[in-house]
């Protein structure tokens, strides 16, 4: 029987994982935290985790998936350093948004510039981060942050989206289309951004900018090489996080993980 370890027990980490142990592959599911459901647990995720358990996988929480060496995962955890076999690894660690360098925005590194999952726990918190917010992104992330923004109180809500003219601006927002945020200013804390818009810069007042882009996926585990013959990837990168979208993207690492193991 072939070994497969997952590393990630978020929802799409343990469906793959329940997929793969239901066509007779044995799965060692990995995850960093102490319980599964991901960095931002969802209400399904202790069935999930049940129906993955009755499939035969095996859970080892509170365990970080370290290294990937040839037919070896090594990990770090409760248990204490322990070296798995495997003929592949699935990865499912999850996505993030977009760094303010891989959006390629130069300028000052003044307080106030936040990536949007953190944005939206601190507006659950009841934190709102500026008066004057600039949101980039034209995703469901994106839209949901102007919208909770202008509720909690900001003064002016700007919107850099990517999509071409002709799209509709979100309610109550300054938006800005075909557009790029090419640089912040101010210290010690973020006052203007530059956004280009085909030949035209403009100087937008933001005391806080909020980085919303399409998400990408988190790579941490050393030696993992993405395209490399043993290592599958398994993320859904959609907005907003559906159960589809993960199921589907669950099924396309498993399909592609059986390829694998031929």
């Amino acid at each position: 029987m072939s070994d497969v370890v997952v590393a990630g027990a978020g929802r799409t980490g343990m469906l793959v994982s329940r997929m793969l142990a239901e066509r007779g592959i044995g799965v060692t599911l990995v995850e960093r935290l102490p319980a599964p459901g991901g960095q931002e647990p969802e209400t399904d995720a202790a069935e999930l985790a049940r129906a993955a358990s009755r499939a035969g996988v095996r859970m080892m929480l509170g365990t970080l998936a370290a290294e990937f060496r040839q037919d070896q995962v090594h990990t770090l955890g409760v248990e204490g350093a322990v070296t798995l076999s495997a003929d592949a690894l699935v990865v499912a660690t999850g996505s993030r948004p977009q760094t303010r360098a891989e959006l390629g925005i130069a300028g000052e590194r003044g307080a106030g510039v936040m990536p949007g999952s953190a944005t939206r726990h601190l507006l659950d918190s009841g934190v709102l981060l500026g008066r004057h917010p600039l949101v980039i992104g034209d995703g469901h992330l994106a839209e949901e942050l102007c919208s909770a923004l202008g509720s909690a109180g900001a003064i002016t809500v700007t919107s850099v989206r990517a999509e071409s003219d002709g799209v509709d601006p979100w309610p109550g927002t300054n938006t800005f289309t075909d557009a790029r945020v090419l640089s912040v200013h101010g210290f010690p804390r973020v006052n203007r951004a530059v956004v280009s818009q085909g030949d035209r810069l403009t100087h937008v007042h933001a005391d806080a900018v909020i980085l919303a882009a399409s998400r990408v996926a988190m790579r941490n585990i050393e030696g993992a090489v993405f395209g490399g013959p043993h290592v599958v990837e398994c993320f859904s990168l959609a907005e907003p996080k559906t159960f589809d979208n993960a199921e589907a993207a669950a099924m396309q690492a498993c399909e592609q993980t059986m390829l694998t193991l031929l």
